[in-house]
């Protein structure tokens, strides 16, 4: 390399700190917005829905159910439009549409309408993640989403302390519309709200304005801007917009990692039934709890998903390439609370400590949301593999509304742990053969670039790179780069990428 080959332009404190305060705040309302949004129905089974919209039997987990039937439809098209609309407008007028949907809820008289209701409400929210993916993908370098995706995914964990404890509140309000009315219309509310938000402030692209634009939080000057566009553009995970093309389609289903991302999505995802989906109800059987004090008791949960998340991001931004090894290790938790319930004496606080283990496998969907972020060159592989993800992560949700036996209730649902401890394992199973497929990946990139010889201007990634942890580099032919299509710069630096894991 030469010594006279002009710096890239370096992320400033300064400059990662105004991106942070712009982006992340967003996301995390988002996201936390979405869970509560989605759950609120769990929270709604303590306050008599169920026998006003006629929800009894298996009607309840299929309400539960359809919600993630409407996820699955609405994942791959969502997906591919994140890579081609502009993200403000795309994700803005999409929040503001579920929270429509979901103050209509109340308008819903049968289990007919909630079948409709929760149908269309997956389909609009399967928008959010997709969303947020290629946020992260377009202003955070492969070094610094791992952190970033944990940040705004951690929301799960908090806003499932913030819903809960605002659906005590709200299930002890007196007025004339019933209790669980009032859990859909607050959250709807505060959503349409939050999709304003997203719509005049976000910035469509590192290089573009927003709508409403506000000088130091999200304006940046063209020396920042011109840093961030370089940043992203040498990761080769956030250039260009999403082309959906047979032979396109043809290489994902060629590649192994697609695959093994939809099969730990899954796996990861049917744990959630005991949870989110039936999590107010075993608690109120099991421990004898009234309908609110369920849900604060549900609170701590919460807070061990987002510990859980916080962990894993800052040994994963300190400790290089242990992203799939903290995807296996943050299983285990999820194992021995299903372990302590379902062995465990319930003339004890055994259970509850184990029934608090579960969220943790937040932790675990992270890290693969981290780990196909990192490893997916180009935008329309990168949208497909985000469409996976979602579609696994949908099946799984879907399936984790049977899991729960109601006649298991006097044995305590034996059942339902022995299937939450089977899917654990086999995540930790997929998740290494993934990692065999990663090194194999690199060890094949490594071969072509040595058959091919050093390639002129290449971006390398060696842990020599990172300052301060964060990355900058240096390049022979910057002025050229700077000028090269997506497409040109992928097909010139692809021999020297190097799988993340």
């Amino acid at each position: 390399m030469s010594s006279s080959a002009p710096a890239a332009p370096s992320l400033t404190r300064g400059l990662r700190v105004q991106r942070d305060l712009l982006l992340m705040p967003l996301l995390i309302l988002g996201y936390g917005m979405q869970f509560w949004d989605k759950a609120v129905l769990g929270s709604a089974a303590l306050f008599q829905i169920i026998p006003d919209l006629g929800l009894q039997g298996k009607r309840f987990s299929t309400a539960s159910s359809i919600f993630y039937l409407g996820y699955l439809a609405g994942a791959p098209p969502m997906a591919f439009l994140a890579g081609r609309m502009r993200l403000n407008v795309f994700l803005g007028a999409s929040i503001a549409a579920w929270g429509a949907v979901l103050m209509l809820t109340p308008a819903v008289h049968n289990w007919q309408g909630m079948y409709a209701q929760r149908f269309f409400l997956g389909f609009i929210e399967a928008s959010v993640s997709p969303g947020f993916v290629a946020v992260t993908r377009k202003w955070y370098t492969r070094e610094e989403q791992t952190v970033r995706l944990g940040v705004w995914y951690s929301a799960t964990g908090l806003f499932s302390i913030v819903s809960g404890l605002t659906n005590f509140g709200l299930g002890q309000t007196n007025t004339s519309l019933r209790p669980w009315m009032i859990l859909f219309l607050v959250p709807g509310a505060f959503t349409i709200v939050l999709g304003l938000l997203f719509l005049v402030l976000l910035p469509p692209s590192p290089s573009e304005a927003p709508v409403l634009r506000l000088r130091g939080y999200n304006v940046f000057t063209d020396e920042r801007r011109n840093a961030l566009v370089h940043a992203v553009r040498t990761n080769l995970t956030g250039e260009g917009k999403a082309s959906l093309s047979a032979h396109e389609v043809r290489k994902a289903l060629l590649d192994p990692k697609m695959w093994l991302f939809f099969l730990i999505a899954t796996a990861i995802y049917v744990c959630n039934g005991a949870v989110t989906v039936f999590g107010p109800q075993i608690v109120k059987l099991v421990w004898g709890a009234t309908s609110a004090r369920a849900l604060a008791l549900q609170a701590p949960g919460g807070a061990m998903t987002a510990v859980a998340i916080y962990i894993c991001i800052v040994i994963a931004r300190r400790v290089r390439n242990t992203r799939i090894l903290l995807l296996v290790l943050s299983c285990l938790p999820v194992i021995a609370g299903a372990a302590m319930i379902w062995r465990g004496n319930w003339q004890t606080r055994t259970p509850y400590v184990g029934y608090l283990l579960l969220p943790i496998f937040g932790a675990p969907f992270v890290m693969l949301l981290a780990v196909a972020s990192a490893n997916v060159v180009g935008p329309t592989q990168q949208a497909i593999a985000t469409a996976v993800i979602f579609v696994g992560y949908c099946c799984g949700n879907f399936a984790s509304g049977y899991i729960l036996i109601p006649a298991e209730a006097p044995a305590h649902y034996p059942t339902t742990w022995k299937i939450v401890i089977g899917v654990m394992c086999a995540t930790i199973g997929l998740a290494l053969l993934l990692l065999a497929v990663l090194v194999r990946e690199n060890k094949v990139y490594a071969a072509e670039q040595q058959a091919a010889g050093p390639v002129k201007g290449a971006a390398h990634d060696d842990a020599a790179s990172a300052t301060e942890g964060y990355e900058t580099r240096e390049k022979n032919d910057a002025d050229t780069d700077s000028q090269l299509s997506a497409a040109a710069w992928e097909e010139k630096h692809r021999l020297s990428f190097r799988n993340q894991y």
